[in-house]
């Protein structure tokens, strides 16, 4: 019988890799051990082609402090001036390369215009304000400068389900104890156990409550004016949270699709941005650079697979965004005048 579900789940294996129906390896978060020594989340010194969707396979690097991207010090350069960009999967950049995330393409624009720049990725998948708190706290250790945290669509909704943190915090416990502990090294690089963390994802999607209006709430209905009210209180209380370090907050909001083509549906980041000016906290909305863009949904987003920004989204987002960081203090002072900045575009 041993012998017979061996045999079994080999081929099981084979089938799902010949298929492609899940990939061998995948990119892994911390364990306890990592957790307690790390400010980021994902396990470090990872180097793979992730392939979890077949048609959009991306290099993914881990640093040694658990974030995305390349190698960085704990501790500063002299002169160096670093920012730390918290949000979800559009901060960590889906489905595109390490180099074309908008927190990659960031620095290198800020390179070009304002000296010895450092962004550090500190995006997660699903994450929303309230984690992305977690993450700032935790990324006070590497000394930021400045503050990004980048709002998706879904990020309001998503404070009505388990937070992601308590989720990741429970995989943490489960694969740090034996015998999965021992096994966990081989099983993470399987197909088949891939597929079954797949299988158990979208269980736990479907099990949360789904908000009335999604991406386009109106804000007519009770759950999201009360969803809403927990994110306000959420970006204040990370606002006030920095303040007494003196490390400025900005945040980024990046659209979906449906907002760079249907106007009517822009109604969550008009609320965000009239929410942030009232508390003082600068926005910047990427929906100004897309739309003026001209280009199409499927341009800008990695349409019809999937709804995350493609490379040429990110490529034009992030100029802008530097453009109104470099505005701001304290960067201002530290980055070259607007006919400097249009020099080098």
């Amino acid at each position: 019988m041993g012998v017979g579900v061996l045999v079994a789940l080999a081929l099981v294996e084979a089938l799902l890799r010949l298929l492609a129906l899940s990939p061998a390896n995948g990119v892994v978060t911390v364990t306890d051990a990592e957790f307690r020594s790390l400010p980021g989340l994902l396990s470090p010194g990872q180097d793979l082609i992730d392939r979890r969707d077949a048609r959009l396979p991306h290099h993914v690097t881990t640093n040694g402090l658990g974030y995305r991207g390349a190698d960085l010090p704990l501790r500063k350069e002299p002169g160096e001036f670093r920012v730390l960009f918290t949000g979800d999967s559009f901060a960590y950049g889906d489905f595109v390369d390490d180099e074309l995330t908008l927190p990659a393409l960031l620095e290198q624009r800020l390179r070009g215009w304002c000296g010895n720049v450092r962004v550090v990725n500190a995006g997660v998948d699903n994450f929303t304000i309230v984690d992305e708190a977690r993450m700032i706290d935790r990324g006070l250790v590497v000394d930021p400068d400045l503050v990004l945290v980048q709002f998706s669509e879904n990020d309001v909704a998503d404070l009505d389900r388990i937070s992601s943190w308590d989720h990741l915090a429970r995989n943490r416990r489960d694969k740090s104890r034996f015998p999965l502990s021992v096994a966990y090294p081989i099983l993470r690089r399987t197909a088949l156990w891939n597929f079954l963390l797949k299988v158990v994802a979208a269980s736990r999607d479907r099990a949360q409550p789904q908000p009335t209006n999604g991406f386009a709430a109106s804000g007519e209905d009770t759950t999201t004016h009360r969803l809403r009210e927990a994110y306000r209180r959420a970006l204040l209380a990370v606002r006030d949270s920095l303040a007494p370090r003196h490390i400025p907050l900005v945040l980024v909001i990046y659209p979906s699709h449906f907002n760079v083509t249907e106007s009517q549906k822009r109604g969550q980041i008009e609320w965000l941005a009239k929410t942030a000016a009232a508390a003082g906290v600068p926005a910047v909305n990427l929906l100004v650079p897309l739309v003026a863009s001209g280009l199409s949904a499927r341009t800008l987003y990695l349409l019809p697979y999937d709804g995350h920004p493609s490379a040429r989204g990110y490529g034009i987002a992030a100029p802008y965004l530097a453009e109104q960081l470099a505005t701001l203090a304290p960067l201002r002072g530290r980055c070259g005048g607007s006919a400097a900045r249009k020099d080098l575009n």
